[in-house]
């Protein structure tokens, strides 16, 4: 589709197979001048599976996929530079060895990585991309993908990284050449760099790079030449900061305060019974301030992602991620449920109290239930490939965890109505004196809180709780980092 308004051109792009059961995953478009070769214009998309990327310097002048999942399409918009002189603009393209569509995917590429560690030693190293996203394969000395590497300098100056080196003796066999997957660099061969630029893990080790950019000038490795960049991250790792603060908010929230919450108004209806907090309960005035505190940090989450991706919907061509955000707005909307139920609750010795109970009850563990799908959905993404590796384990560790601590409260319950011994005195059968909770509650009898073998079961419980509080605790900090990492 082609719009013009006054001096501007506006051409919507749509890629796709020759038929409809053809797929994809690498893409990268860039509109180039058909005398000077120089990169022209700007992209904008709100297809989730693509990305605009840096090329030269200049924002919004490329676009490439967002992930390493398959594509039946992408689209995008290309807007005219408004400097554009000529009226005639001709669109061209073809298939080639510069984007490798005839692979359906990226990969296969000679990679010089240069590091600045922890330590701000520099260091130079040549890996191979073995295929698609799989992580570099260092390149020994007695490899030969071409060229012997010859590191000349590496500096630090002023915060700048130096990395200079030689490739010589570019002698190959053809029977070596065959049985490669990678081909072998050549000094005969112009070839275009792409720049990726990145953080280290804390082990110095490569994980995956947040920014890139496509040089437009191409090199020939028999002849020198300089490759100067700047730290491309800029903007989007400021873009980023807001998909690692909804991932990270939604971690602490969903794994370690609203179990915590749960647990409390479950199993700590009777404990304390004669402290209050701001003339309520002590179970109650916890319950209900934990809760608030996640619905408010939800909602903030929520506007944390909004903003990374503009207020566009996830493409369904994206299965995990638009998943993910079916399930992460049922969330949403139950956080808000939530307290606006609460706040219009009926007293507590209403006769149909027990509807918002009931209603209030399973609202909360469906949320909760549907939040550990989501999470478990984002240790899927593309996105989650960090040096901890297969982050879902880290969620099912979690889930059996909050397994067998709810099973541990039951049984806790249940071996106390049942009269087990070690819950059973020899003066059981004296009267016990029982209070009646009411303050934000429902009307509850509650045994005296000092005999043996109530304070057995407390102390029990408040140990369950605290194992929950730690577990859940140290998890959703690995699962931080592992976020913070990927984004």
């Amino acid at each position: 589709m082609f719009v013009s308004s006054r001096h501007l051109f506006f051409f919507s792009v749509t890629v796709r197979g020759t038929t409809s059961s053809d797929r994809f995953k690498g893409i990268l478009l860039v509109a180039k001048g058909q005398s000077s070769q120089n990169i022209l214009g700007s992209w904008s998309s709100i297809d989730s599976s693509v990305y605009v990327v840096f090329c030269d310097g200049t924002s919004s002048n490329g676009i490439t996929q967002a992930s390493s999942t398959t594509k039946s399409q992408i689209q995008a918009t290309w807007t005219s530079p408004s400097t554009t002189a000529q009226e005639n603009i001709v669109i061209s393209y073809q298939q080639s060895c510069e984007v490798p569509m005839a692979r359906h995917r990226l990969g296969n590429d000679h990679v010089f990585v240069c590091q600045r560690l922890n330590d701000d030693t520099i260091q130079l190293q040549r890996f191979i991309n073995p295929g698609g996203y799989s992580s570099p394969t260092i390149v020994t000395t007695d490899s030969n993908y071409g060229g012997t590497l010859t590191v000349t300098r590496v500096a630090l100056n002023n915060g700048v990284a130096y990395c200079e080196f030689t490739l010589s003796n570019f002698t190959t066999t053809m029977g070596r050449r065959r049985k490669r997957s990678i081909s072998l660099l050549s000094q005969s061969t112009q070839y275009r760099i792409l720049v990726a630029t990145g953080h280290l893990a804390g082990s110095n080790a490569l994980v995956q790079h947040s920014s890139i950019a496509v040089l437009t000038q191409k090199i020939q490795l028999d002849q020198s030449g300089t490759i100067a960049t700047t730290n491309i991250e800029g903007s989007d790792d400021d873009k980023a900061m807001f998909l690692r603060a909804h991932g990270i908010i939604m971690l602490f929230i969903w794994i370690l305060f609203v179990p915590t919450g749960i647990l409390i108004a479950r199993y700590f209806k009777q404990s304390w019974p004669t402290r209050k907090l701001c003339g309520k309960q002590m179970w109650f005035a916890v319950h209900r301030s934990v809760m608030i505190f996640a619905a408010i940090m939800t909602l903030i989450a929520f506007a944390a992602i909004l903003k990374y991706n503009q207020g566009t919907w996830v493409s369904q061509n994206e299965s995990r991620e638009f998943a993910h955000s079916i399930i992460g707005m049922l969330v949403i909307s139950a956080a808000i449920i939530q307290p606006m139920m609460a706040l219009f609750r009926c007293h507590p010795d209403h006769q149909y109290r027990f509807i918002f109970n009931y209603v209030h009850a399973i609202v909360g563990i469906g949320a909760l239930i549907l939040s550990i799908i989501a999470i478990f959905l984002a240790t899927l993404f593309s996105l989650s490939d960090t040096s901890i590796n297969k982050p879902w384990r880290i969620v099912v560790a979690w889930e059996s965890t909050e397994f067998a601590i709810l099973i541990g409260f039951e049984c806790l319950e249940i071996f106390y109505r049942k009269k087990w011994s070690p819950f059973c005195v020899k003066n059981r059968d004296k009267p016990v004196q029982m209070n009646v909770l009411h303050n934000g509650s429902d009307a509850t009898p509650v045994d005296d809180r000092s005999s043996p073998e109530n304070i057995l079961k407390e102390r029990l419980k408040t140990f369950l709780l605290a194992i929950h509080i730690l577990v859940a605790f140290g998890l959703s900090l690995t699962l931080a980092y592992c976020t913070w990492q990927a984004s």
